[in-house]
């Protein structure tokens, strides 16, 4: 059948037709539906079919009810906004969200103005997908008739969804390590002497963005060296990351050393899990601490950059934002006083020596309002570092990314 092969964009009344023609029968990866379904009715059938082997919705379409074979396309009226409809409810009403894609309003053969649909979904890897408000989780099955339906999933099949699920948690969790590690090798890079002895780092800023459920390979290997350089990020009078610094290709990923010149680091995967990371402890007038304002530019151009690659990447779903600060214990925080001079100093952590917090989040949020995410993890990360007062209400809060705009050479936000 052709809507099978056949991108969606690409369908056209002929493909209907072939569907009549060839008297397609329901089954475990096809659904007509005479009329177009509620919300609730479409999550079913969409969550039902990504949680099981994928498939397509035919709306428009109708089907003999003792053995589901298509008997004709009567067609419905064209839906406005339909499309986007769908990938609302189905971002909304599941969870993890469920990825779609509808056609647009197709004209069945017969003409008069009546359209069909095809809503398609793939088979889930991050399956199983419950519906929100107890609604439970759907599978695509003939168990219990002979047309294949949208039922709920019995104790061995969520068994295999969850064991399909965990999969995928543990290659986002080895991603984000395996980052870890070879920020930790650079780092020791840096401060390791010539008789092999390994110096103090400092503290040390680490962010990481990436998809909530990593499933699929968004690129080719080949393509990340490009996508660097399409996605620089003007940052303090240079472009981020640092175009004259050595970008080296490792399994999976490419990696950026002194992505900000200084001790820093930027790592992409085909993935789409992106990995920055600073040295964010040095000399403030003679004294060793952490510049505040430095720290502000580092995570703003950090968010900045990834909603940028990650555009490039083509990914426009669930985020996980992970920050860990570590080596922070009796480090003090270095901030303007009132007349400008660097004189002021909080101490900071008094009994942690690291900071980590995850936060979810989508694209769509990390594009369109990045300092929402910054105000988010600079609440989280000061009152850590018993630094309260410093994001104590939403106006001290918008101060601190106002300076750390201006760090970074940026009009005001």
């Amino acid at each position: 059948m052709s809507i099978f092969a056949k991108p969606l964009s690409q369908l056209e009344p002929a493909d209907l037709q072939h569907l009549m023609d060839e008297g397609a029968v329901e089954n475990i990866r096809l659904e007509f539906k005479r009329d177009v379904p509620d919300k609730e009715e479409t999550l079913k059938k969409v969550s039902s079919l990504a949680n099981t082997y994928g498939g397509f919705v035919v709306v428009g379409a109708s089907a003999k009810s003792s053995d589901g074979r298509i008997d004709g396309l009567p067609g419905v009226d064209a839906q406005s906004g339909y499309k986007q409809k769908i990938v609302d409810w189905c971002f909304g009403g599941a969870n993890p969200p469920l990825s779609v894609e509808v056609s647009d309003p197709i004209s069945v053969p017969a003409g008069g103005g009546k359209v069909c649909y095809v809503i398609s979904v793939g088979e889930s890897d991050v399956a199983p997908h419950f519906l929100n408000g107890r609604k439970g989780i759907w599978i695509r099955t003939n168990e219990f008739s002979a047309r294949f339906e949208a039922r709920l999933a019995n104790e061995d099949e969520l068994r295999y969804l969850f064991g399909r699920r965990k999969l995928i948690g543990e290659r986002r969790d080895n991603l984000l390590n395996r980052a870890r590690e070879r920020f930790d090798t650079y780092i020791a890079s840096k401060t390791t002497d010539v008789g092999g002895r390994r110096g103090k780092s400092g503290s040390i800023l680490e962010f990481s963005v990436g998809p909530r459920f990593p499933a699929r390979q968004l690129c080719e290997e080949a393509s990340l060296k490009s996508f660097i350089r399409k996605t620089g990020t003007p940052w303090r009078g240079m472009t981020f990351p640092y175009h004259g610094s050595p970008a080296i290709s490792q399994h999976e990923s490419v990696i950026v050393l002194d992505a900000g010149r200084d001790t820093s680091f930027f790592e992409v995967t085909i993935w789409g899990m992106l990995f920055y990371g600073a040295q964010i402890e040095g000399k403030v007038n003679g004294q060793t601490g952490i510049h505040l304002y430095q720290f502000l530019g580092y995570l703003l151009v950090f968010i900045r950059h990834a909603s940028k690659m990650l555009q490039e990447l083509g990914y426009a779903a669930p985020l996980t934002v992970d920050v860990r600060i570590s080596s922070i214990r009796g480090v003090k925080w270095f901030h303007a006083a009132a007349r400008g001079q660097w004189l002021e100093s909080v101490q900071g952590s008094e009994l942690d020596d690291k900071v980590q917090l995850s936060v979810a989040t989508s694209a769509e949020s990390l594009r369109e309002r990045p300092d929402e995410l910054a105000a988010e993890l600079l609440r989280y990360v000061f009152h850590s570092v018993n630094w309260p007062q410093a994001v104590a209400d939403s106006d001290s809060v918008q101060t601190l990314i106002r300076k750390g705009y201006e760090y970074n050479s940026w009009p005001s936000s």
